[in-house]
């Protein structure tokens, strides 16, 4: 007689035995799994302190409302300036990943298109109708009459068809005048 044909014929006339294999497997099973649980609330003990900071439910972008989740993370996993709570609205100065901790760099409490430039920079408002879809938060240059005049800037907001881009305090007369004539025009880099 083949084997699983006698093993069925077994298990058909005692019950008892096809039970008590069941009960085995899931001894063995709810043991494993009580093994890894208590494994991994070891590792996490081993860590050590831990601090509540804010985490991005979903990717953000400049402008989108936040939506963040309060998560505990070990103290030596928590960048600096990390934010752990919000107490007042914030905008996002810049691109935020799903998973992310929000740090202070990331947000800013003021509005308009300032809030999303760096310190240290100016923004200046450009009309160009070719950009009404730009990203914020990219880099480009600035030129005009052919020259480049602002090296490093970075697009902080987009209203229509003008574009305002963050550059050095130093560049920004330049900048605002070749604006005021309608000579600038935005370089994107890659």
């Amino acid at each position: 007689m083949h084997v699983v044909a006698r093993a069925r014929l077994v298990l058909a006339r005692r019950p008892w035995l096809y039970w008590a294999v069941v009960g085995a497997l899931a001894a063995v099973l709810t043991t494993g799994v009580h093994d890894r649980l208590a494994a991994l609330e070891r590792a996490r003990h081993d860590w050590g302190v831990t601090r509540s900071v804010l985490v991005a439910e979903r990717t953000l972008e400049p402008g989108d409302t936040i939506a963040v989740r309060t998560v505990e993370f070990p103290v030596a996993l928590v960048p600096p300036g990390a934010v752990s709570v919000l107490e007042q609205p914030v905008e996002l100065r810049r691109r935020v990943g799903e998973g992310e901790v929000l740090t202070e760099l990331d947000i800013d409490a003021t509005s308009g298109p300032a809030a999303r430039a760096a310190s240290g920079t100016v923004v200046v408002a450009l009309s160009d109708p070719l950009s009404r879809s730009v990203d914020i938060g990219i880099s480009v240059q600035v030129a005009a009459d052919g020259l480049v005049i602002a090296e490093s800037a970075t697009v902080v907001d987009a209203i229509d068809d003008v574009v305002f881009v963050a550059v050095a305090l130093s560049e920004g007369p330049t900048v605002a005048a070749a604006a005021q004539q309608g000579t600038a025009a935005l370089l994107y880099l890659p």
